[in-house]
């Protein structure tokens, strides 16, 4: 391919400005030392591009909540990020059609190739000691480019509980209002089209949705009849139709929004919408295919560690890699490889990191623990005709291709369990110490335990929140009514079987070690067999299939549901924000217990089970995270600027000497101040005129920086 020789100028001019800019003005306050080259793409898969250098935060895993971190992160020209990604970055030719096609999730599935990570549990004792697989996104997006697209959020009775939980403090940073609004400064909201409006019967509210973010939310271009069919079904028996769940409300039944964009018809994964638009950052660097195998730490503060560099590697057992973090490392791999990563890094329950010969960091027993996961099924029928219902296949046509299933009813306690609730209320709060108790895990693990257990006991179950999700889904030519249980009581873990990273964790969800969520989930499929069975819907149904109508006694629906049970693809929990005597790995602000600069901002955070599928939580979790992100680094720099301004108004600015830190006291290389840097200039210029200078660099930076841009449209 030929590049004309204009494509050039800008980035020729660019560099001239750079070198004007730090000949005239010295580097600015703030602007690191490692600024690549502002032609040069964010993402790449070349380690020498990593390899040996320094950034202000380095993130763990290119999934969507870390690419939500680095992408507001990055909004600063002066703040540079490195993500690192285990997987690819799904761009290729072979790839990138598997993620953009919203149906594709079923039929062209990207779960079916490396872009997932393929995790299989261990024996579950209570499903007839079966594996079961576990399926998580391994490329940029991470489970947002492979998921079923459902985009719906949490109750501001669930956030309630989970801010009680985690403490002091909590309330102000994750209340329901400050969740709320994070979700929806990550969305674009779109309305439906008038044919998905009026045959899926679709309503909402406005007011719920964010109109100016990065994420594009709608609805498929097309519907079909059995869809309003089951809004009308599932309206009469489980939930009443809704147009407030995305307010906070509990329960509904309502035809869900979904990740897709509908100028082009395609998912809008957390790459699409947090990168691709950005990928040009000079500050921001993308490394993909390789596995995050250690964080590094400085270990002599005892009491609260500093996270210092990142290990990675290529392969097992291939060379080790090293970049450095001159202010935070971020953990963003997700409820299974985070916990992962922190027990391989010697932060977690002293015992398992001794079993596995991994030096103990930090003794956090909760790390790993307090693991809860939906389980779902389904009851499925053939259709009276084919042409009813969504293809079985994709057709080449996008607007098609966009339909992916989202209606969907959340039942409470009383429809769901009717007169049996009272039994089951009063047999789980009876049985609360004894099933905390029987837990093999770390005491305050349990202590933990006892809390979460209580908590949805006492404010869950038997109240309005949908502790079912009754979900309609047309899939290759036949229908399905399912039912997934929101909140269990069962806890599992996710633990190491090696120091080695490339050594799958052992992934035990525990699934219905608590026999009430047997009884629950048994109750949801006989509810999901009703609604089928319920006018309108019955209408465009012909014969159940699956179990079918001989299975019709609890026995014979548990022996049933246990051959075909599987995850709803909701892990969470096992970095849970409670307090340390609780078992909890972080605290409100997300930083690790121990640390002075480690935080985890994933799905692995929330403390308890939520009614809803997680995606625009974990937006939101990653929104609120980089915020937290952001103040403590203002905070911060305001108080070393403070410092480093000299005693006196009119004397030298202290600080002139050695090094690349962002506060002046000695010699050193960081960010906490334990370093000599460069503070204000190299001389004893006043305020103003170090104002000035600063002014004009920074236009001089944005001018190098939209001139690089320029280049990589051109080339």
């Amino acid at each position: 391919m030929m590049v004309s020789k204009l494509s050039f100028w800008p980035v020729l001019l660019a560099a001239a400005l750079l070198h004007f800019v730090s000949a005239q003005f010295g580097e600015p306050a703030g602007m690191r030392h490692h600024i690549y080259a502002l032609s040069k793409r964010s993402i790449t898969s070349k380690k020498d591009d990593v390899d040996g250098k320094t950034f202000d935060y380095v993130i763990i895993g290119g999934g969507q909540a870390g690419l939500t971190v680095a992408s507001r992160l990055t909004e600063d020209p002066s703040t540079n990020v490195v993500v690192i990604e285990a997987g690819s970055s799904g761009l290729s030719p072979s790839d990138a059609p598997l993620i953009n096609s919203p149906a594709g999730n079923v039929y062209t599935s990207p779960g079916a190739t490396d872009m997932n990570w393929n995790w299989t549990t261990v024996s579950q004792a209570h499903v007839d000691n079966k594996q079961l697989p576990w399926p998580r996104g391994k490329v940029l997006g991470g489970s947002s480019s492979i998921n079923g697209l459902y985009y719906i959020r949490s109750t501001k009775n669930h956030q309630k509980i989970w801010t009680d939980l985690a403490g002091k403090g909590a309330a102000s940073v994750w209340g329901w209002d400050k969740l709320f609004a994070a979700m929806k400064k990550s969305e674009h909201f779109y309305p439906p089209t008038e044919e998905a409006r009026t045959v899926g019967d679709i309503h909402w509210q406005p007011n719920d949705h964010g109109t100016d973010g990065p994420v594009a939310v709608s609805w498929p271009a097309v519907s079909y009849a059995p869809v309003g069919a089951f809004i009308d079904a599932a309206g009469q028996l489980s939930a009443p139709p809704s147009d407030a769940s995305y307010g906070g409300s509990s329960g509904g039944t309502f035809v869900a929004t979904s990740s897709i964009d509908p100028t082009n018809w395609t998912r809008s994964d957390a790459r699409a919408a947090y990168i691709d638009p950005n990928v040009g950052r000079p500050n921001l660097v993308i490394l993909t295919n390789y596995m995050v195998s250690k964080i590094n730490f400085d270990t002599s503060n005892k009491t609260s560690v500093k996270a210092t560099s990142v290990s990675f590697q290529k392969k097992k057992g291939g060379k080790t890699y090293q970049v450095n973090a001159s202010r935070e490392v971020i953990l963003s791999a997700g409820a299974v490889n985070t916990p992962q990563i922190l027990q391989v890094s010697g932060v977690a329950d002293k015992g398992l990191l001794n079993a596995n010969n991994v030096p103990v960091v930090v003794d956090l027993p909760g790390v790993g623990y307090n693991l809860h996961d939906h389980l779902a099924g389904g009851v499925e029928w053939s259709p009276k005709n084919v042409s009813d219902v969504a293809p079985g296949k994709l057709t080449g046509d996008p607007k098609v291709d966009s339909f992916v299933n989202s209606a969907t009813s959340y039942a409470n306690t009383s429809t769901l369990m009717k007169k049996s609730m009272q039994s089951l209320l009063d047999s789980v709060r009876k049985n609360q110490t004894a099933a905390v108790s029987a837990y093999d895990a770390p005491d305050a693990v349990k202590q933990g335990y006892n809390a979460t257990y209580g908590a949805l006991a006492q404010n869950v179950l038997g109240t309005d929140i949908g502790i079912m999700e009754i979900l309609f889904a047309m899939v290759f030519e036949k229908v399905q009514v399912e039912a997934a249980l929101q909140s269990p009581l069962s806890r599992g873990s996710i633990k190491i079987q090696s120091a080695d990273i490339f050594d799958a964790p052992l992934i035990d969800p525990n699934y219905f070690e608590q026999s009430s969520d047997l009884t629950v989930l048994r109750e949801g499929f006989k509810l999901a067999r009703a609604v089928g069975n319920q006018a309108p819907l019955k209408d465009y149904l012909d014969q159940e299939e699956k179990p079918g109508s001989s299975v019709t006694s609890d026995d014979q629906w548990e022996q049933w549901l246990r051959g075909i049970i599987g995850t709803e693809f909701h892990p969470s929990g096992t970095s849970s924000m409670l307090p340390e005597e609780l078992g909890g790995v972080v605290d409100p602000n997300l930083l690790v217990y121990g640390t002075q600069n480690l935080r985890v901002i994933d799905a692995s955070v929330p403390p308890i089970p939520l009614s809803c599928h997680l995606m625009s939580v974990t937006y939101g979790v990653a929104e609120i995270g980089s915020e937290i992100v952001k103040k403590n680094k203002k905070n911060y720099d305001a108080k070393t600027q403070g410092a480093g301004a000299g005693a006196g108004t009119g004397g030298k600015a202290s600080g002139s000497g050695k090094g690349n830190s962002s506060k002046g006291s000695a010699k050193g290389n960081s960010a906490d101040g334990t370093g000599k840097g460069v503070v204000s200039s190299n001389s004893a210029k006043t305020s103003n005129g170090a104002t000035s200078n600063m002014g004009r660099a920074v236009v001089a930076l944005v001018l190098a920086s939209t001139l690089a841009s320029m280049s990589v449209l051109l080339l």
